[in-house]
């Protein structure tokens, strides 16, 4: 029930003074939970038939325990009785809480010589205008919150108005709105509540660790100690309402006129919130422009890479009150600016060495449980490499939305160009060339899902790039110590089986890593595929295994250097990534247009393909195949006899017919085939032919009805898939009726 008893009472009292009978003296009031009378009201409407001018208020007063109200509690049922000293008609209506608990009571007294009714039955009829009395209190709250949400600029304001007035008007636990994400998840560092505490020690802080990434929908949780209501304008999530009872409060929970309460609070504020974030976004978006033109300003006019770098790290604190900065560098640089050295000697990369590797910015949850943070890390380009990270995290758990991701991307990119201008100019231009290699390697992969397209494209990009005598790929034959190459510059090569003992592979399988030999001693390494004196190979990692190798290889001493080395391996780690996708690919294609015991395509792809012959060709035929009494075969010889038939058939009919034919399995022992641009004629030759191999080459031997269905374009106009497969399925029919082992025409 709502909080304020007495307000809810006068709009209650309303809907039940108009049910209350003209010119009927009465009293009506209400009780708390104790049976104390806290607010009553006269019910006469219009003069008096008491003659006698009876007034029933000396009955009724603040801080007064009547015996029927005191039964009413206890029996939690409404109770009618006379008293006899007064003459008066008393009845007494609890008003009970979901959990049973009665909140109130609303009692009634008037004389009984005044009553020409049952007043038992009408206060049994009372709990519809009580409702009334409810809504229309909520209404009456909502229309006023909502006025008072105009008055405020900022979001956090009228939240904070927002969420103080639900309180104030629901007078249990705590109310707490916190904002939502694209995706209807919870953003935690943009959160507003009633409850004074301390940073991350609120009640609703834990909440949202335990809401975590979950997709927030209206919901009542925690036996109505917990209720949720996201707020939304034009399908756009804004904010979730929280109505919560802490543990401490055990005696109580929330019911369904709090939570209609809410929701009636949150469909009208949307506007209001909405407009508010709208303000907010455009302020921060004016605050961005103008760090970002001082900055800007200051790279123009100046190559002081302190100055710069200063700015960079004290902005997000400034915008972000929740998040902290630091720079890691790649080298040293002149700056009293704190910086920390990038580092590539982590067993596990940390999020900064990914977003420097990876070349974009790399959003990651740091920790367990309620240790986890959000680290951010948004790599410093320059024009012509990467020469650090920009890195920002929180003390907890946060969301930050696409356009903050940009906006600190912006600021490393800032950065990254200022720390070029100053200091690294003669040194970027190894890192030019890394930086637009990985960028149009991953592009180029990311566009194909055609293994062999993905294994010419690395090819040629190891040739350009090292400008080697010989590159290739190579990949671990399953079970086996040897390597098959996939790909290589010199075509010859290609499918030539390689020992896995070979020196450079047997160190590459030991360590799982990478391998430079620029020095191999005093002649050529002796390896079957290319004489060298310089190599380089990258093992390609699938889920823990190695499942083959880049490799670049020339005849010069000392041809590659550790930036070739250190680029080769991300060369790996994006072929590796990509020609996994590749197969995964190919065989998930494979699998959803094939059956898996006769290697035919399913019925669904028929259909797909008969569809397309219809809509493009203008005749076709189609063929549908049934073995004859596959039963017997199952129940003489049993299942796996019977799967092997049904594989020697499917066999038999993809033996028999072309490449651009379509054979499938329509369904149990049927098959079926469609010969696109093919006349009756021919197909009839078609199905006899397989119809031959059947007879002739099963065993068990087994033979097969056929239904042939024809069809052209000048004849069947709007041919439907459908009707096509029904006239070849009623021939069909027809040959198993006359005596089955031979083919009809439709």
């Amino acid at each position: 029930m709502l909080g304020k008893l007495k307000t809810v009472f006068s709009y209650t009292a309303h809907f039940i003074l108009q049910s209350w009978p003209e010119k009927r003296p009465g009293i009506l009031f209400l009780t708390d939970s104790g049976g104390r009378v806290i607010n009553f009201m006269e019910m006469q409407v219009g003069p008096s038939r008491n003659s006698q001018g009876l007034t029933l208020q000396h009955d009724v007063s603040i801080g007064k325990v009547f015996d029927f109200i005191l039964e009413a509690l206890s029996s939690k049922e409404i109770v009618v009785n006379t008293r006899s000293e007064t003459n008066n008609v008393c009845g007494a209506f609890p008003l009970c809480e979901d959990d049973g608990r009665v909140r109130a009571v609303i009692g009634i007294i008037a004389p009984n010589d005044q009553i020409p009714f049952d007043l038992s039955s009408y206060m049994r009829g009372l709990e519809p205008l009580i409702r009334m009395g409810y809504d229309a209190y909520i209404q009456h709250v909502t229309s006023q919150i909502v006025m008072d949400l105009t008055l405020h600029d900022t979001t956090k304001e009228l939240l904070q108005s927002l969420t103080g007035q639900i309180s104030d008007i629901i007078q249990k636990g705590y109310c707490s709105a916190v904002k939502l994400a694209d995706n209807a998840t919870l953003i935690p560092q943009e959160s507003v509540t009633t409850q004074e505490a301390e940073a991350g020690q609120s009640h609703i802080a834990q909440l949202v660790s335990r809401f975590g990434t979950t997709q927030i929908m209206p919901s009542i949780l925690d036996d109505h100690r917990l209720v949720v209501v996201p707020v939304s304008l034009n399908q756009t999530p804004l904010y979730a309402l929280f109505l919560h009872l802490p543990p401490e409060e055990t005696d109580c929970v929330y019911d369904e006129r709090d939570v209609a309460f809410l929701q009636e609070v949150g469909a009208k504020a949307s506007c209001a919130l909405w407009r508010s974030i709208m303000s907010d976004d455009l302020r921060r978006e004016a605050g961005k422009k103008d760090l970002l033109y001082q900055l800007m300003s200051k790279i123009q006019a100046s190559i002081d890479v302190n100055d710069v770098l200063h700015e960079i790290v004290t902005s997000i604190p400034s915008l972000y009150p929740y998040l902290s900065a630091e720079l890691f560098l790649t080298v040293e640089p002149n700056a009293t600016t704190p910086v920390k050295q990038l580092s590539f000697q982590e067993v596990e990369p940390s999020t900064s060495t990914k977003a420097y590797l990876e070349g974009r910015l790399i959003a990651e949850e740091v920790g367990e449980g309620e240790q986890q943070v959000t680290v951010i890390a948004a790599p410093l380009l320059g024009k012509q490499g990467i020469y650090g990270v920009l890195q920002v995290s929180s003390d907890q758990r946060i969301t930050l939305n696409q356009h903050e991701k940009d906006y600190i991307s912006i600021l490393a990119d800032t950065a990254g160009t200022a720390f070029e201008n100053a200091q690294l100019y003669q040194q970027s231009r190894n890192l030019i060339r890394e930086l637009r290699l990985i960028n149009e390697m991953a592009r180029q992969l990311n566009r194909s899902l055609d293994l062999k397209e993905i294994l010419d494209f690395v090819t040629t990009m190891m040739r350009a790039t090292f400008d080697a005598e010989f590159c290739a790929i190579l990949r671990k034959t399953p079970g086996e110590d040897c390597f098959d190459v996939l790909s290589s510059s010199i075509p010859a090569f290609n499918g030539m089986a390689i020992d896995a003992t070979e020196k450079p592979f047997q160190q590459i399988l030991q360590n799982k890593q990478a391998l430079l030999l620029a020095q191999p001693g005093a002649g050529p390494l002796p390896f079957s595929l290319f004489s060298c004196c310089s190599f380089m190979g990258v093992p390609l990692v699938v889920e823990g295994e190695i499942s083959g190798v880049l490799l670049v290889a020339d005849s010069r001493y000392h041809f590659f250097s550790f930036d070739d080395y250190k680029l080769l391996e991300i060369f790996g780690q994006h072929a590796s990534l990509a020609m996994t996708n590749a197969v995964l690919h190919n065989e998930m294609e494979r699998m959803v247009i094939t059956d898996n015991l006769t290697g035919l395509y399913t019925r669904r792809y028929l259909n797909e393909r008969v569809r397309g012959s219809l809509q493009k060709d203008n005749y076709g035929s189609l063929i549908l195949i049934d073995i004859d009494y596959f039963k017997t075969v199952n129940d003489t010889f049993g299942h796996q006899v019977g799967d092997e038939v049904l594989i020697q058939v499917a066999n038999l009919i993809r033996h028999s017919i072309r490449d651009s034919d379509i054979a499938a399995r329509w369904g149990g022992e049927e098959l079926a085939v469609y010969l696109p641009r093919v006349d009756k004629n021919t197909a009839h030759s078609v199905a006899e032919r397989i119809r031959e191999c059947v007879e002739q080459e099963t065993s068990p031997q087994v033979t097969i009805s056929c239904g042939l269905a024809k069809w052209n374009r000048d004849m069947d106009v709007d041919l439907s898939v459908e009707a096509l497969f029904h006239q070849a399925d009623v021939a069909l029919y027809e040959a198993k009726n006359s005596g089955r082992n031979q083919v009809v025409l439709a």
